[in-house]
């Protein structure tokens, strides 16, 4: 596979401990033999120690509920969750929720 694209405000860069917002990153292969969603989640949590914190908690595979991901400007969670196949030059966005009114 190629790689794909990861985009994150820089704010959020800056407190996920991700040194730019615009990186590119290789997902490790699933044991199906496609890259997923999920795939690209555990090679950011094991890159960026708060990823795991913030983003995608490992331990129970589920999101943290801070931050909202889209796949190519589609919200990940409206498409197949974690076993989203990626494709090569996929840009995946991540946005972190307001607070407040």
């Amino acid at each position: 596979m190629g790689k794909v694209y990861l985009d994150v405000l820089p704010s959020l860069a800056d407190s996920l401990g991700i040194g730019a917002a615009t990186e590119e990153v290789i997902p490790e292969q699933g044991s199906d033999g496609n890259y997923s969603a999920l795939d690209l989640l555990m090679v950011l949590c094991a890159k960026y120690h708060h990823f795991n914190e913030s983003v995608f908690d490992v331990k129970t595979q589920k999101f943290t509920g801070h931050v909202a991901i889209f796949l190519n400007g589609r919200n990940l969670e409206l498409m197949d969750g974690l076993a989203t196949r990626l494709n090569n030059g996929d840009t995946v966005t991540i946005i972190p929720f307001m607070e407040g009114g």
